[in-house]
């Protein structure tokens, strides 16, 4: 305890912190609130004063828990924090500093003999220290595996994926996911088919049974960690739980002469293999099917294995274009049905079916066939396809066609028709051995131009 004294009017004001001088024209410093009152009789101002005092925050309340609360409940409320502030998943600024106070409130309350001390002084020291320091009852990072084993199954460390300690720390391992590719027709995607991928997964060698030791041997237990699998060393202040690296963390360790002559004492081999592939209906491309524990196995002690992943390949159709669920296609139409309308025979992903034409539709037109496109996945749904109108127009015209042309642009802008002097001689020759030959023959045709030519005598007839 030190003290500073200073006379005023008589008195001393008695100081409870290192340094701290009061004077009488400045009455205050931080961290003290000060008050001159007055005093004596002879004016003599009396000087009182407070201390801030910097409380550590309640390890209850850091954990979210009531005072009473089960070893269960603090259990619970601990992975739940830890998961969501552990460093390794949390890069946002004062995650770590959080996730070290709710690693100390842990340590504390999940120990009898030091919630108990905690409860009755404060603080789980019982010397009476400030629990709250940096570090204080912090064992590390370590106990984040802990928090895996419950909720993946698996620790932190080890080389296979979400790794943990090995045949002796008791912790699973999981292995790791691996990639393949499969490439399907446009049909195929459509209608789903199987599928055979080859592909070399890490496996347990069948000599050793994955153990690494030849036949008859047996591990030793390793000196460094000595059978536990983990070890531990100080970083910035904090104790580091690490995997062994002399057993990379096994607990054991296999002499060279021991060693199993398959997989070199590794207890994992790579085994070539085919698989067959259930690829669902409606499949896209680029899209990817799970096949769960078809991956690699753990490499360090026991666990589930990982997941393929095969991505699929869907090759264009020659016919069909695809947006999602929905299919488009071009539908080219002769002039003659976009005016007079008609049918044409589409081709759908079910076979080709027949489609009504409206008469004057325009290039460009859009029509929907529901529930003619593709499947969607998960569901029996299915989606559209859209036929793009495309008219499609002569190259050529013979010269009663060109004729015929002109009489309907003639009709259809008002304008009287082309005479018939202005027509060729040939053209004539031609349309007279025409009416010689009949015009019941003409009439019976039914085309368009004909049709064109009895609409415009009727006009001519009407006038």
């Amino acid at each position: 305890m030190y003290s500073s004294r200073l006379a005023i009017g008589g008195k001393a004001c008695l100081r409870s912190a290192p340094a701290c001088i009061a004077k009488a024209q400045r009455p205050s410093t931080p961290g003290c609130i000060h008050r001159l009152a007055a005093g004596s009789r002879k004016g003599a101002k009396r000087l009182f004063h407070t201390t801030r005092v910097s409380r550590a925050e309640d390890f209850y309340d850091i954990l979210g828990v009531k005072r009473g609360a089960s070893q269960s409940e603090i259990k619970k409320a601990y992975y739940q924090l830890a998961k969501k502030y552990h460093p390794d998943a949390n890069k946002e600024a004062g995650a770590k500093d959080r996730f070290i106070k709710i690693q100390e409130a842990y340590d504390t309350l999940s120990d009898e003999s030091k919630r108990k001390s905690y409860d009755q002084f404060g603080t789980a020291d019982p010397t009476g220290g400030m629990g709250g320091g940096p570090g204080a009852g912090f064992s590390g990072f370590g106990n984040m595996e802990d928090i895996l084993s419950q909720m993946f199954g698996g620790g932190m460390g080890g080389m296979g994926g979400m790794g943990g300690r090995g045949r002796g720390g008791g912790f699973m391992s999981v292995g790791e996911d691996i990639d393949a590719s499969v490439t399907i027709s446009f049909m195929e995607a459509v209608n789903g088919a199987r599928k055979s991928v080859t592909i070399t997964p890490v496996v347990k060698c069948e000599p050793c049974g994955g153990q690494g030791a030849r036949k008859g041997a047996r591990r030793q237990t390793c000196k460094t960690c000595r059978g536990t699998g983990q070890a531990m060393f100080q970083m910035g202040g904090f104790h580091v739980q690490q995997p062994c690296p002399e057993c990379s963390g096994e607990g054991s360790t296999i002499s060279a002469k021991d060693r199993c002559s398959s997989c070199q004492g590794r207890g994992r081999v790579r085994e070539r293999k085919s698989v067959q592939v259930d690829i669902p209906p409606g499949c896209d491309n680029g899209m990817r099917v799970k096949l769960q524990g078809m991956g690699d196995v753990p490499l360090e002690g026991e666990g589930p294995s990982g997941d393929l992943y095969v991505r699929v390949r869907v090759m264009p159709s020659r016919v069909f274009r695809r947006k999602g669920s929905d299919i488009y296609y071009d539908v080219e139409l002769p002039f003659t049905t976009a005016i007079l309308g008609g049918s044409v025979q589409v081709p759908t992903v079910d076979g080709d079916v027949e489609v009504k034409i409206s008469p004057g539709v325009q290039p460009g037109d859009e029509l929907r066939l529901r529930a003619k496109g593709v499947r969607k996945l998960q569901s029996s749904l299915r989606g559209d396809q859209y036929l793009n109108l495309k008219v499609r127009l002569p190259k050529s015209l013979t010269a009663e066609q060109q004729r015929l042309i002109e009489q309907f642009a003639a009709l259809a802008s008002g304008a009287p028709p082309p005479s018939k002097a202005a027509e060729a001689p040939g053209e004539a020759a031609g349309e007279a051995a025409g009416e010689a030959a009949g015009e019941g023959s003409s009439e019976k045709s039914g085309g368009f131009f004909s049709r064109i030519k009895r609409d415009f005598e009727k006009f001519k007839h009407d006038k």
